[in-house]
């Protein structure tokens, strides 16, 4: 890569945006932490009309705007996953360590794409993102890549917490640092026993967002259950024979030391336009319940299997909302619902 104090040029920036996604491909995303984007939307207020490409308020918008342009100067059109890998790689550039942040000559527009592509691009400029730093399983013997990750987050960036969650996505931000969320997917043993060590040592509150049913399941069932509900264990099993879940108890004790808990349905599932009414109302109803009356305090946060937004089922939508979510995360945005 050319160094910080240099303009890549719209070709080099093509060559390094056509071999970074295939590089990605060789990440084992069950057990690393993967930087990204979410954009903040109100969905309680009607859409607001398209805009022309955003002003550069923030050069986070440009930024992305370019890698989106250059990358269609190869693949004209550009699809669901592209704009991931997008915004992992604008992540791997401005937060975490592994590459360098470098400018871009030239002035870029966006390509066609779907409509998230435009919307990313303007909360980007607009400051409505909120960087995540998304973990899954967290094994011990990958520790030190974890502790590298998060002291160079303690550096540049201030925790987001309950507190001041809500400011991180509307554009509020008070802080001089911008915030950054690390996101613990799925209720893993390991996040408390590696992981959350570490992001309590350097002051960041660690966000778990668990399918409840997953805390319910016997020791000896739950390698089997995981399996079956497309939750990835790590390669190497570090504790055989025991369990790999957390526990009530320790679920608890987590929140009581100031952590976030978020709902990622009850049975780890996805939603579709057809999912029975019977189906919805046990993964976000019955998990919220559940996950309130174990945890003693308030969960105003779902998410989905795959990271669907709103607008795919909605008698889902209006069942989160009657529930009493307030916040809708998926894959690139998290929508206020109240």
């Amino acid at each position: 890569m050319p160094a910080p104090s240099q303009t890549m040029s719209i070709e080099t920036l093509i060559d390094c945006l056509i071999t970074d996604p295939a590089r990605l491909k060789t990440v084992n995303y069950a057990e690393m932490g993967v930087p990204t984007f979410l954009i903040g939307e109100d969905a309680c207020l009607p859409p607001t009309p398209a805009q022309a490409d955003p002003a550069p308020a923030d050069s986070l918008g440009q930024d992305f705007a370019a890698l989106a342009s250059a990358l269609a100067m190869r693949k004209p059109e550009l699809d669901m996953d592209d704009i991931a890998k997008l915004l992992e790689l604008l992540g791997l550039r401005n937060f975490l360590p592994q590459e360098q942040a470098v400018p871009v000559s030239g002035e870029l527009s966006l390509p066609p794409a779907p409509p998230v592509l435009r919307e990313l691009a303007e909360g980007l400029a607009q400051s409505r993102a909120i960087r995540l730093v998304n973990f899954h399983a967290t094994p011990r013997y990958r520790e030190a890549e974890y502790r590298v990750q998060i002291e160079a987050l303690a550096r540049d960036f201030e925790p987001v917490t309950p507190a001041n969650f809500a400011s991180a996505i509307d554009g509020r931000w008070e802080h001089d640092r911008p915030g950054v969320l690390p996101a613990l997917f799925e209720g893993y043993r390991d996040n408390l026993d590696v992981l959350l060590p570490i992001l309590e040592e350097f002051g960041f509150t660690a966000w778990f967002f668990i399918p409840s049913g997953f805390l319910n399941v016997p020791a000896d069932e739950q390698r089997s259950y995981a399996a079956n509900h497309t939750l990835h264990l790590p390669e190497i099993d570090e504790y055989p024979g025991e369990r790999y879940a957390l526990t009530w108890d320790e679920a608890r004790d987590i929140a009581r030391r100031g952590h976030a808990f978020a709902c990622h349905t009850r049975t780890h599932n996805h939603v579709t336009p057809d999912t029975p009414r019977a189906v919805l109302e046990d993964e976000i109803a019955v998990a919220k319940a559940e996950m309130e009356r174990e945890l003693g305090i308030p969960v105003e946060i779902f998410c989905w299997l795959e990271g669907v937004a709103l607008g795919i089922n909605p008698e889902a939508d209006a069942l989160l909302r009657q529930s009493g979510y307030r916040y809708l995360l998926s894959n690139f945005k998290i929508q206020k619902l109240q």
